[in-house]
């Protein structure tokens, strides 16, 4: 073989070896194919639905099959994405060498790949066929793919699927999307200004937004305005005038953070019931229909951008964190939702669906309360003990306050949320039958959530304010357990139906329980703890909770709350709380929670119905006294009871009270008045109080005139003496005992019990041999009043 061979042999395997390391570098054999249809049989983005029937918005990800033909889009729009994209689009084959080499010189000298030298042709080829990463094998394929383009249609088809293609932001996919989306108006109606808007958006749809960044949209606009002119699309004149012109963006573009926060949530949910991932939802062109309400939400955003709203942020200056969620009772269909204070970023934390804190007190309702009146036949008006003391497991919980308060039935200790009490409530019943409550609301529980603290919110992990919402709207719709979710009903691009949320039958507890909690929360946010809710100026019950540490500093607060058309959660604290991050003690769930909670349902209002909640045939109300009830003993109302002395309470229709009050009977009269001085000395009388509602007038007669020396109190079973000074000792005189009503006479009604027998007095001397002294003698009984004991009223 001669050097010439030689020399051919070894060239020729040279190139073999580097064209074998290109098509390994290049990955050549995985490149795909030119398919056209994945251009023009694009997936379209699924749509998400509110309760109306109207579109919230896309899930990104998708593209538009709003497919304008490019003879309906006019020569100024095309114009200003040729200036802004690729003036020379029409001179070449699909791939500009000229950018190819300025871009690969500007990459050189940053060492990587930031500068781009896409075509439109190519820009195409990469949205339709490739992915984004930035690595030399894609870009091959794109220039590879965009040459084969070129041969496969015209410029015109070319730039017609780009501009039905690109995304705009805001979930605009297409420029008729864009279009309607950024200026509510049609692809022909856009000006020059808006044209040229739109194509600025494209480099970034999020850093050019023109509602959140609209000084560095009009900068990019202004500036392809003068490529157009330079480039000769419009005259110098002509761009200054498109120049001046104002954003004028569409009322509603301002698609607010929190719809974003639904949209994310509504994404994930659909992802998970589909068993699909993400990517799968967005391009399957879905229609997801939602409970989400426009006007709920925009209230909701309104209250979460005024920052007056919220505790002070941390000495750092990170924010306190919230979140929202509204849901419907019936269906436990989520309407709104907020998901934090800003919206920073597609798909991050979500803390009305994602987070888990402990909810503190506002876990009482729908835990120890409910069990106890579900499963034990407590009733409002049952008694616990708010005494201090340590449980039997150690446990020794405190009020907020530091105060105590004794015997207290179910219905103050809930509304004034007091803890010794519940714990009380909770040890009666056991914790089992706080967890099986706990359990049957749908909240979350840990092995480890087994102990008397879970009464009071202790828990492992904690629960969603999404969880949270649910619990209550549950109390809301009679008591029926509800999944909270967002979804209602997901349709694919034909209209079948993939997927249709099913409706709640499953009890948490009986209607009647159900009513009484709301009716004791009712009392909660009108009186006690949840006091705030009271200025929504509708009929609204709702708890509050706080979660404090051991320095006295605030974790997490929280506030429940619900009508019968809408339940509310509001949680706020801090996203990562440590010794620089807590509440200040003085915040509560009674605070800044609670006003929240109210501004909405007040914003609201005129959405809903305003009714009251609607009493079961199961619960009947009966007037109970409430002097009775101050005294331990739950007993009906008579006729005698006074009107601000009694109270209307609820009750299972089989436990009714039957016994009736006698506080307010005529008092029992004295039976062992006695004098107990000698003849000639001062009188002095005894007798025992026989009535705690009773006060005595101790009467005196002298010569057949009768007069009320002295009104005498003692507790019942008190002996009570008293010494008449002021009797003439040479003057006989004959006592006796009157007992009053104390409490009706200082309400100006007189209502006595029978004369004491009576006792005589003598002066001693001759006189007493022939008259005696000092024995009781019998004298005529007045005739006894009759008292009319009927109850006043119960159903």
């Amino acid at each position: 073989m001669n050097v010439k061979k030689k020399i051919l042999v070894v060239m020729a395997v040279a190139a073999a070896l580097l064209a074998g390391a290109l098509v390994w570098v290049l990955d050549i054999p995985h490149w795909q194919k030119l398919d056209l249809g994945k251009i023009y049989a694009q997936p379209a983005a699924s749509i998400v639905y509110d309760a109306a029937g109207e579109p919230i918005g896309a899930l990104t990800g998708g593209t538009s099959r709003v497919w304008t033909p490019l003879n309906e889009i006019p020569e100024h729009v095309r114009d200003a994405f040729l200036a802004a994209e690729d003036h020379r689009f029409y001179e070449h084959c699909g791939i500009s060498l000229r950018r190819i080499a300025a871009a690969a010189l500007a990459n050189l000298r940053s060492g990587g790949y930031d500068q781009g030298a896409s075509t439109i042709t190519q820009q195409l080829i990469k949205l339709t066929h490739l992915s984004a990463e930035k690595t030399l094998s894609r870009k091959a394929q794109e220039a590879f793919l965009a040459l084969q383009l070129e041969r496969a249609l015209t410029k015109d088809e070319i730039l017609e699927c780009y501009l039905n293609t690109i995304y705009f932001g805001s979930g605009a996919y297409g420029i008729a999307a864009a279009a309607q989306t950024f200026f509510d108006r049609d692809v022909a109606e856009l000006t020059l200004a808006q044209s040229a808007l739109l194509a600025a958006v494209i480099k970034s749809p999020s850093g050019y937004a023109p509602d959140a960044h609209p000084e560095r949209a009009l900068e990019r606009r202004d500036a392809i305005l003068d490529d157009m002119a330079e480039y000769g699309y419009i005259s110098a004149s002509q761009a200054q005038e498109a120049q001046a012109q104002p954003l004028a963006l569409a009322e509603d573009l301002t698609t607010s953070a929190t719809s974003n926060w639904f949209l994310d949530a509504a994404l994930d949910e659909a992802a998970a019931v589909l068993d699909m991932d993400a990517d799968g939802v967005r391009a399957a062109g879905l229609r997801i229909y939602t409970a989400y309400d426009p006007d709920i939400q925009r209230a909701a955003d309104a209250l979460f951008a005024d920052d007056a709203n919220f505790p002070s942020d941390a000495a750092d200056g990170t924010p306190v964190q919230a979140a929202l969620v509204a849901m419907r009772p019936d269906t436990g269909e989520i309407c709104a939702l907020v998901g934090g204070r800003a919206y920073e970023v597609q798909r991050g934390l979500n803390r009305a669906t994602q987070i888990r804190r402990s909810p503190g007190s506002a876990i009482k309702p729908v835990s120890a309360y409910a069990a106890a009146i579900d499963a034990y036949d407590f009733s409002p008006t049952s008694f616990v003990e708010d005494t201090p003391r340590t449980f039997s497991d150690g446990y020794e919980p405190g009020n907020a306050g530091g105060a105590s308060y004794g015997t207290v039935t179910l219905r103050e200790a809930l509304s004034r949320s007091l803890n010794i009490a519940t714990v009380d409530l909770a040890d009666l019943i056991g914790v089992d039958a706080v967890r099986a409550y706990a359990l049957r609301f749908g909240l979350p529980l840990d092995d480890r959530d087994d102990n008397l603290a879970l009464s009071l919110g202790s828990m492992t992990y904690g629960v969603s304010p999404a969880q949270l919402c649910g619990a209550y709207a549950a109390l809301a719709n009679g008591g029926t357990r509800v999944e909270p979710h967002l979804i209602a009903r997901i349709e694919d691009a034909g209209g079948s139906v993939l997927y249709e949320a099913a409706a709640p039958s499953e009890r948490a507890v009986q209607p009647s329980t159900a009513y009484m909690l709301t009716d004791m929360l009712v009392t909660a946010a009108s009186d006690g703890s949840a006091h705030a809710l009271s200025s929504a100026g509708i009929p609204v019950a709702g708890k509050t909770g706080t979660v404090s540490d051991a320095d006295g500093s605030t974790r997490d607060v929280w506030t429940a709350a619900y009508t019968p058309d809408l339940a509310l959660t509001v949680w706020m604290g801090f996203d990562q709380p440590d010794a620089a991050h807590r509440l200040s003690a003085s915040e509560g769930g009674s605070g800044a929670p609670a006003r929240l909670c109210a501004g909405l349902l007040q914003a609201v209002a005129g959405e809903l119905s305003g009714a009251a909640f609607e009493q079961p045939d199961t619960v009947r109300t009966a007037l109970l006294d409430a002097t009775s009830l101050e005294r331990d003993a739950v007993r009906l109302a008579t006729a005698q009871t006074p009107a601000d002395c009694t109270v209307a309470e609820l009750f299972h229709a089989d436990h009714m009270p039957t016994e009736f009050s006698t506080e307010w009977n005529a008092p029992q009269p004295v039976d062992d008045l006695a004098l107990i001085s000698g003849p000639g000395e001062t009188p002095v009388l005894s007798f025992t109080a026989r009535d705690a509602n009773a006060e005595y007038l101790l009467l005196r007669t002298v010569d057949g005139h009768t007069e009320t020396i002295a009104v005498l109190t003692g507790s019942l079973g008190e002996a009570i003496r008293f010494a008449d000074e002021s009797h003439d000792l040479r003057r006989r005189a004959r006592y006796s005992v009157l007992p009053r009503h104390a409490a009706l006479y200082a309400r100006g009604t007189l209502l006595t019990g029978n004369e004491s027998a009576a006792v005589e007095y003598s002066p001693g001397g001759a006189l007493d041999w022939l008259f005696g002294s000092g024995a009781a003698s019998a004298t005529p009984e007045p005739a006894e009043i009759e008292v009319n004991e009927v109850q006043s009223m119960f159903g």
